[in-house]
């Protein structure tokens, strides 16, 4: 067998194993940038919305947890409240984009990438919820610098290029 048939035999290996590309680091810092930037705009959407609803009612001013005053007392319940609202909006954000959107969030949308399952199975909610979750394991963010962020390691999922 000569080096050309090998070479059309490993392509045809590989269409029908359905290879795919994995993402590099550098798409995946885009996507997360892009979420990031995201996410800012729909916390300052969801504080919006808080406020107009809570003068209108009576209700607590997220300002008393939100504002730059509330900060600036480094106030235990404050900071508490801060990081429990951002950790909650993060996780519907990434589960409900990556549910509705076939394992794609914005981020995902604009640098053409997609989270897939390891086995090839079809990407579901309980995946999706399992990556949003180990989003919250501290220091998870550092694993991106190793071969497999966490999140993808123990979802059992990956994000590859998407050519399809």
């Amino acid at each position: 067998m000569d080096y050309q048939d090998q070479t059309d035999l490993l392509q045809e290996e590989q269409n029908e194993l359905g290879y795919v590309d994995p993402a590099g680091r550098g798409l995946r810092l885009a996507n997360y940038l892009i979420d990031q930037i995201v996410l800012m705009v729909l916390i300052n959407i969801i504080t919006v919305a808080w406020t107009v609803i809570a003068k209108a009612t009576g209700g607590v001013d997220p300002q008393k947890y939100l504002g730059a005053d509330a900060v600036m007392t480094l106030n235990m319940n404050v900071l508490l409240v801060r990081a429990a609202m951002s950790l909650l909006i993060t996780m519907i954000y990434y589960t409900v984009c990556e549910t509705a959107m076939n394992g794609r969030t914005i981020g995902k949308l604009s640098t053409n990438t997609i989270a897939i399952t390891q086995d090839g199975t079809p990407f579901t909610f309980k995946h999706a919820l399992v990556r949003s979750i180990c989003r919250a394991i501290p220091f998870e963010l550092f694993s991106g610098l190793g071969y497999m962020p966490w999140h993808d390691s123990i979802s059992k999922t990956a994000v590859v290029r998407k050519t399809w």
